[in-house]
This record gives structure tokens, C-alpha cells and sequence, in this order.
């Protein structure tokens, strides 16, 4: 089992690694890290935290836009040119298919957020900002973020065309940095229909928001590791949960 997962991995990532919206992506982020040094004269005293700011969130803006145009497409574009037909034609099970796309656009993902880290700590020399370790706990963090994102767009791919499967996880993705407001919203509500909407939709959907430490990390505030460990096991279980109804919707279709 495990080496046919690891083969159609190492398939995608090298498919993916080819992918001209992966290369151009990387090539904005690395731009966006860049225009630090256009802005650093006139942050008014407060060019490292702008700098170290806009590093990390290019570093998870463009990662996050990856997984969306790419794994928005992974699964799909196999049906398309029926080239699933031969896969699955072998002794390859539907969940090791799965699987093997999502452990291989998640390698790629991770290989661009490394070589983007590294041009963050470049510029960080480069400008004069002292390059903390303790910045790479948010990209630790980005990287769990990535995992249920990824999650997500090979979940949509098994039964929505490539743009609607962008499109929706684009969705989920703001709405994930937002889900406190459907509890206020539930909180506020005197509808009991409306609060309970409100609470199933803030407990079912992903909650993006446990992965979001820039600002302890830029302002150096102090990181609780429990709550840090936490968000890791969320984003394992939730990501685990997609992968499987994504295999139990892809086990449906008529191959």
C-alpha cells in the first residue's frame, strides 16, 4: 500500500513542480518579499515588524493560492485524460490514489514554502531585520494550515470541475479566517433557527484562525505550545476526515 501511495506522490509532485501557476506563484511571493526594501524608509519606525509581516504573509498567501489553483485541478485533470483509467486499471485502491495526489501536491507545497522561507530570511538580512527563529513557528503553523487546505481542494476535485473547485475553496478559505463572527452572530441572533445555523456552521466548518500566529510572532508576544499543539492535531484530524469522504465520493464514480 504505502509504495503505491508513494508512487503516484512522487508522480504529482513532478507533475506539479512543472506546473506554470505554481512557478509564477512563487515568483509574485518572492516579488512581494522584495518590495520590503521599497517600503522600509518609510515605515515611520516600525520597518521590522512591516517587513517580518509581509514576508509571512506572502510566504501564506501565495502557498495557500498554490494548493487552491493546483489541487483544485489534481484529481480532475486526471478523469479529463482519462489517464485515472490506466492507474486504477493496476492493483491501486481509490483511497491509495487519494492519497498518493494528496501527499504529492503537499510535498510540492512544502518544497515552496521552504525555498520562500529561505528568500523571507534573505531579505531579512538584506534589509537589516534580525532573523528570529521564532518566525518559523508561523511558518510551521502555515504549513498545518496548508495540509487542511490541500485537504480541501482534493476533496472538491473528485466532483467539481477545476474553476468551481477553486471557487470553493477560495470560500472556505475566507470563511475560515472568520468563523468567530458566525458565533457572534449565533450569540446575537434572538432567531433560535438562525443560532443554531450559526453554531453547526462554526463548528463543521474549518476554523483557519488556530493557524494564524503573524502578529504573536511579529510582535513577539509569548506562544502558548499547548494551544500551538492543538491547532496541529485539529488540522491532522480534519484533513484525515476530507481525505476519507473525498475517497468515499471518488469510490462512487463509474471508472
Amino acid at each position: 500500500m504505502f509504495r503505491r501511495v508513494y508512487s503516484i506522490a512522487v508522480n504529482t509532485f513532478r507533475e506539479s513542480l512543472r506546473d506554470r501557476v505554481l512557478l509564477t506563484l512563487v515568483v509574485f511571493a518572492v516579488l512581494a518579499m522584495g518590495a520590503a526594501k521599497v517600503i522600509q524608509p518609510v515605515a515611520l519606525g516600525e520597518a521590522d515588524k512591516i517587513v517580518k509581516d509581509i514576508g509571512l504573509s506572502a510566504i501564506t498567501f501565495f502557498s495557500v493560492l498554490i494548493a487552491i489553483l493546483v489541487g483544485g485541478r489534481l484529481v480532475y485533470r486526471e478523469v479529463e485524460k482519462r489517464t485515472v483509467y490506466l492507474i486504477l486499471a493496476r492493483p491501486v485502491r481509490r483511497r491509495e490514489f487519494i492519497m498518493g495526489k494528496y501527499c504529492g501536491l503537499l510535498a510540492v507545497l512544502y518544497v515552496s514554502v521552504l525555498a520562500m522561507t529561505a528568500v523571507f530570511y534573505v531579505v531579512l538580512a538584506v534589509t537589516g531585520v534580525g532573523a528570529s527563529p521564532v518566525l518559523l513557528w508561523s511558518v510551521m503553523m502555515t504549513g498545518c494550515e496548508l495540509a487542511l487546505i490541500t485537504a480541501l481542494a482534493v476533496f472538491f476535485s473528485t466532483f467539481v470541475t477545476p474553476i468551481a473547485g477553486s471557487v470553493f475553496t477560495m470560500v472556505l478559505y475566507f470563511i475560515g479566517h472568520s468563523t468567530v463572527l458566525l458565533k457572534q452572530l449565533a450569540a446575537m441572533s434572538p432567531s433560535p433557527v438562525v443560532k443554531v445555523i450559526g453554531l453547526v456552521l462554526y463548528y463543521v466548518l474549518p476554523n483557519l484562525e488556530n493557524f494564524n500566529i503573524r502578529g504573536d510572532v511579529v510582535h513577539s508576544a509569548p506562544l502558548d505550545l499547548r494551544v500551538l499543539l492543538l491547532s496541529v492535531v485539529y488540522a491532522v484530524v480534519y484533513s484525515l476526515t476530507l481525505l476519507l469522504i473525498a475517497t468515499g465520493i471518488f469510490r462512487r464514480k463509474d471508472f
